[in-house]
């Protein structure tokens, strides 16, 4: 995966000074002794509960030794946040983020592969399918004869296994339908199987997981497998394509990975995000907080799926020109192998 750096963040932070006789003072500075435990803090954490070191080739110590530093010379807050974040880009983890006093999510690594998805183009082709929009991206509709859902996030806010279920139920005898996740950068992870248990006839595992569970960098819990059931009063049975790419990550690639499991499932389009984390969140000090990656996700071949991703059993290129045309060729080859 190609790497970038995260841009520079500009952090404006306010701070009401005490009032002594009607008169304001200027805020002191954060002593360094301050950042000094704020770092320390944050690299212990790490150290002890974050899952890709040894995946990713991290040498934890050497950051310390780089930025801590840094991080104690800063200036002021926003100064400190600014150097830890530089660090943790290192990462290159899209599920280790920051968080300011406001709850406001601020990145660490942003991947930047191509996305074969363009919202735009994509209206124009749900504007002839009789699209019923359920919430976001998310809906259904007909799309050139072929039934076609977005799912565009696993969240309970916006999608519901009832409202799913009963627009399934329209297409009981359909031979073929598209499911389109490209939009999908993850959610929850149990609705996204709950709805993949629509299209399986019996139990399938599908990948397993490895959770940090002591001081060593290679210290982790024995494999736990994840499965897929069959839920709801009966499965479908027809052919099911599912349009993937650079976009999908976290619960995404669960439910991608899991559906690619089933015999009747072709997954089309490009290989995903490859970002899997069970991240926890921590407290850093006047607000902030950040958070862990945790454990590692296999597929069930022994593919880590964090940096490398769920191929397509069919690559569709797509580009900027495609897109700029007003075409989608992911929903075009999908509709031209109905």
């Amino acid at each position: 995966m190609r790497r970038r750096r995260c841009p520079a963040i500009a952090l404006v932070i306010c701070v009401c000074a005490a009032v002594a006789c009607g008169s304001k003072s200027p805020t002191a500075p954060t002593p360094a002794a301050d950042f000094a435990s704020q770092f320390d803090s944050l690299w212990s954490t790490f150290d002890r509960e974050y899952s890709y070191f040894e995946h990713k080739h991290i040498d934890w110590n050497a950051m310390r030794t780089t930025y801590r530093p840094r991080a104690l010379a800063a200036a002021d807050q926003a100064s400190f946040i600014a150097v830890v974040r530089e660090m943790l880009a290192q990462l290159h983890d899209i599920h280790v983020v920051l968080r300011d006093p406001s709850g406001a999510t601020i990145p660490t690594y942003l991947s930047d592969r191509f996305v074969n998805f363009d919202r735009a183009v994509w209206l124009q082709y749900i504007s002839r399918a009789s699209w019923t929009q359920w919430s976001n991206d998310s809906g259904v509709g007909v799309l050139d004869g072929v039934p076609y859902f977005t799912f565009g996030g696993w969240n309970t806010g916006s999608l519901s296994t009832s409202t799913f279920d009963a627009a399934l139920e329209r297409f009981r005898t359909a031979p073929v339908m598209i499911l389109d996740v490209r939009m999908n950068g993850g959610g929850n992870d149990s609705i996204a199987i709950d709805f993949g248990g629509r299209f399986t006839s019996s139990t399938v595992s599908y990948a397993y997981t490895k959770t940090r569970n002591g001081p060593a960098h290679t210290d982790f819990t024995s494999p736990q497998t994840r499965t897929m059931s069959p839920r709801g009063p009966w499965q479908y049975a027809g052919r099911v394509i599912v349009l993937i790419g650079a976009r999908c990550a976290s619960s995404n690639e669960s439910f991608i990975v899991a559906m690619g499991r089933l015999p009747n499932v072709t997954l089309v389009g490009d290989r995903t995000v490859g970002a899997t984390a069970n991240p926890g969140v921590f407290p850093l000090a006047n607000g902030w907080s950040y958070t862990v990656s945790r454990w590692v996700e296999y597929t069930i071949d022994n593919l880590v799926i964090e940096d490398n991703g769920i191929p397509p059993d069919v690559f569709v290129p797509a580009s900027a020109a495609d897109f700029a045309a007003g075409r989608d060729p992911v929903i075009d080859w999908a509709l031209a192998n109905k």
